[in-house]
């Protein structure tokens, strides 16, 4: 005969789902000897009263109830009619091998022993029995298999969110290459009719200036000059485009022999700009030449740009280390910028209320972000509105 005892659960809490670990665990106790069992059993009651306890007469109904419930853990006497104990947790174990069974039993022969070790019995305890054996034993396997449940619950919602992650990483994905598509598509096309337009524009300008009057004269300058700048936007897109789509190739790169060669190229562009350079040589680093190249490009004519009204103006390349990380940076004494706008800097078209005297279409910095973004580093800035700034990057 099979006794089967529930608590009944607390109304009150019945929808409150149990925390990982902490929900009550099944244990059947199977025992031929009814005395004992019940004593045993309100004894196990008593101390664990937040687990659920099952009992079974014989190793067929514990075999039976095992099959129904599949408890974390079982405890069971060795000699009982029918089917004894180490038949009954080879089953299990056949079933379940995970479970956990301790044997109890009044013969200490050797053959049993063996034959427990062979069949999987997790602890093996000889009568007459101490509670505190029992017990201790018990406190650490109901600790293991809620350890478990725990680990097997947090497995399982790892796996969750890195399935929900990689579904929301492919739409993203998807959403940008849409979105670069787009951008391509739209500026490369619209570089046609402007062309049109800007040639058209210079054509009136340069062979029919003597028959119109000021006003229109005017008018067709703004149209050639506005027509120029959009082209200049459209060719900003393009590249910022370009450098989402390009391949990564990293090797091992001379920085300092770019910086060189940018602010050689700066001084050429404007030669009556007095600027000193501060490039300290040897900086390299583990990255694409070529879109490093566009990186230096973006930060070291920033700095020429902002340090324009300055006479003593200064511009710096050079690195540092910063815990585990080699951070490299570019700082200049320019007009800088405001505190709480510096988060703002990095994000494409969004121009500075200082930059309004000042050409550009708020690009170059984002460009430096999505690059920096793709080598597997971060970009951020410091600064202080007249006072310069400084923007540093890792790899």
């Amino acid at each position: 005969m099979t006794k089967l005892r529930r608590r009944q659960p607390n109304t009150e809490s019945v929808n409150v789902p149990e925390a990982a670990g902490n929900a009550p665990i099944d244990i059947i106790y199977v025992e031929d000897d009814r005395s004992a069992m019940e004593l045993i059993n309100s004894m196990l009651e008593v101390r664990y009263p937040e687990e659920r306890f099952h009992t079974a007469d014989n190793g067929l109904e514990g075999l039976k109830l095992f099959r129904s419930l599949r408890p974390a853990i079982v405890i069971t006497d060795i000699s009982m009619p029918e089917l004894d104990g180490l038949g009954m947790a080879a089953e299990i174990k056949s079933l379940c091998p995970e479970t956990v069974i301790i044997a109890v039993t009044a013969h200490s022969e050797t053959n049993n022993l063996l034959r427990a070790i062979e069949v999987g019995i997790s602890h093996y305890l000889l009568k007459p029995l101490s509670y505190e054996r029992l017990f201790s034993v018990l406190d650490q396997s109901i600790r293991n298999v809620k350890r478990e449940h725990q680990l097997h619950n947090s497995y399982t919602q790892i796996n969750q969110c890195n399935l929900e992650l990689m579904t929301k990483t492919r739409e993203l994905e998807s959403a940008n290459r849409d979105l670069e598509a787009f951008n391509y598509t739209v500026a490369h096309d619209l570089r046609t009719p402007l062309t049109s337009i800007c040639a058209y524009s210079q054509f009136v300008v340069d062979r029919c200036a003597d028959v119109l009057d000021e006003k229109s004269s005017g008018f067709v300058q703004v149209i050639n000059k506005e027509s120029k700048r959009m082209n200049s936007l459209i060719g900003a897109m393009l590249r910022f485009s370009s450098c989402s789509q390009k391949d990564i190739e990293k090797q091992w790169t001379d920085l300092s022999s770019i910086a060189h060669g940018i602010m050689d190229n700066l001084l050429l562009r404007d030669p009556d700009r007095k600027v000193a350079f501060c490039v300290t040589d040897g900086v390299s680093g583990f990255c694409d030449p070529i879109l490093m190249n566009v990186v230096l490009e973006n930060l070291l004519g920033n700095s020429w740009k902002y340090s324009a009204g300055n006479e003593d103006a200064r511009i710096e390349f050079d690195v540092m280390n910063q815990g585990d990380d080699l951070v490299y940076f570019v700082k200049d004494n320019g007009i800088g910028f405001e505190r709480q706008e510096s988060e703002k800097l990095f994000a494409p078209f969004r121009r500075m209320r200082c930059d309004k005297d000042i050409e550009g279409f708020g690009i170059g910095l984002a460009t430096v972000d999505r690059i920096i973004q793709r080598h597997g580093g971060r970009v951020w800035a410091d600064g202080e509105k007249g006072l310069g700034a400084t923007v540093y990057f890792t790899l």
